[in-house]
């Protein structure tokens, strides 16, 4: 990597393919001190530069080439990095606290402990931020805007993103959900949630070209409290432990995510594709599943208390040892359905189809299964509404499933 004291030797021969005339005194400046607030580079070939700890607070660093350059600790507050080249990029503990950085090329980037407050990452002329397998442990992005992004299988471990906005910056094609409406109008709910079984994959549609893809990404610990991922591909990403309590996830793209411990406290999950998810341990109190698509998903031990889980498909999902009090999750299709241990004192299960599921010593006090399918249910040992005791299924193959 070029130092600036080498570059200062051949400024004279360097600065003018390297700039516009009109900043090369701003190069100098920079290359000389260090210091650069609110200079003008524009342009600039910085590849390669070690320009750890210079101060380019507020600078004009819009399409500027930074590929592969350390920017350690260095200050770009409120620095205009619009469409700039800065893949391969160091910028380890640097402080970008309300930069532009919209369009920026950014792959492969180490941005461990960086300050990204406020940062706006959005699009910019139809160009997505790219920051695909980037690093942004422990990285403080509270409040950025990142709408659109790619952060594909980037490192987001303990990161506080909190209050950020991935939501997509055009409107989502309908196309899918039209035609899901048009086939609940279309099939009459007589089994309930059969429809959704049948076209559940086709019509919940994977994120659109221009939502934030964030999927393959690491999340572990992170903080995404109040945060919109509404729209955002998570398809394989890892959540564990994260917090996600009260964040908007309405239509996003969650195909086999990994939500183990996580906190998910009224969070928003409707209308999501989520087949082979698991959110096992995980607090889900009052989280809100309303026509979403669980098939195979893992709740065993989780906390759904006050949840709300109705019209959606859960085939051979598991809830074993899950805490459902309260949950409400009618006309809802829970075939193979395992809840097995599992509290459902006070849920509301009218107009459901449970057929084949099993409620083996599942607590059903004062549950309300009105209406609800359960031929070939294995309700062994299952406390019933009534506080009776079942003895449905104790003599049949189902005991131990």
């Amino acid at each position: 990597m070029k130092t600036l004291t080498g570059i200062l030797i051949l400024t004279s021969l360097v600065l003018t393919p390297m700039v516009r005339a009109e900043n090369a005194e701003d190069l100098q400046t920079l290359i000389e001190t260090g210091n650069c607030v609110a200079c003008d580079l524009q342009d600039a070939d910085l590849r390669d530069l070690d320009l750890r700890g210079a101060n380019l607070q507020e600078a004009n660093l819009i399409n500027t080439k930074l590929h592969n350059a350390n920017l350690d600790r260095a200050n770009l507050e409120g620095a205009n990095l619009v469409n700039a080249d800065m893949d391969g990029v160091s910028l380890r503990y640097a402080d970008l606290e309300n930069a532009q950085m919209r369009g920026i090329l950014m792959a492969n980037a180490d941005l461990e402990g960086a300050n990204l407050r406020s940062a706006d990452l959005t699009l910019h002329d139809g160009e997505r931020s790219i920051l695909t397998g980037s690093n942004l442990r422990n990285a403080d992005l509270r409040g950025a805007y990142l709408r659109g992004i790619k952060l594909k299988e980037a490192n987001l471990r303990d990161a506080d993103l909190s209050y950020t906005d991935f939501s997509t910056d055009y409107p989502r094609n309908s196309t899918s959900k039209s035609a899901f409406n048009a086939a609940l109008m279309a099939v009459p709910f007589a089994i309930p949630g059969a429809v959704l079984g049948v076209v559940g994959e086709i019509v919940i549609p994977e994120a659109s070209a221009y939502n934030a893809d964030v999927s393959y990404a690491n999340l572990e610990g992170a903080n995404l409290a109040n945060a919109n991922l509404q729209d955002i591909n998570l398809n394989e990403s890892n959540l564990r432990d994260a917090n996600l309590e009260n964040s908007n996830l309405h239509h996003a793209y969650l195909v086999n995510t990994d939500f183990r411990d996580a906190d998910l406290t009224a969070a928003r999950l409707s209308d999501i594709n989520m087949e082979g998810v698991n959110f096992s341990n995980a607090n889900l109190a009052e989280a809100d599943f309303h026509l979403s698509y669980l098939v195979n998903s893992n709740f065993s031990n989780a906390s759904l208390v006050n949840a709300r889980l109705t019209e959606i498909n859960m085939e051979d999902a598991d809830f074993s040892d899950a805490d459902l009090t309260g949950t409400i999750v009618n006309s809802s299709y829970l075939v193979g359905v395992n809840f097995r241990d599992a509290v459902l004192d006070s849920a509301q299960l009218q107009d459901t189809n449970m057929s084949e599921a099993n409620l083996a010593s599942a607590n059903l006090h004062n549950a309300n299964l009105a209406d609800s399918n359960l031929t070939n249910t294995n309700l062994c040992g299952a406390i019933m509404p009534d506080d009776s005791i079942s003895n449905i299924g104790c003599s049949s193959l189902t005991v131990g499933r």
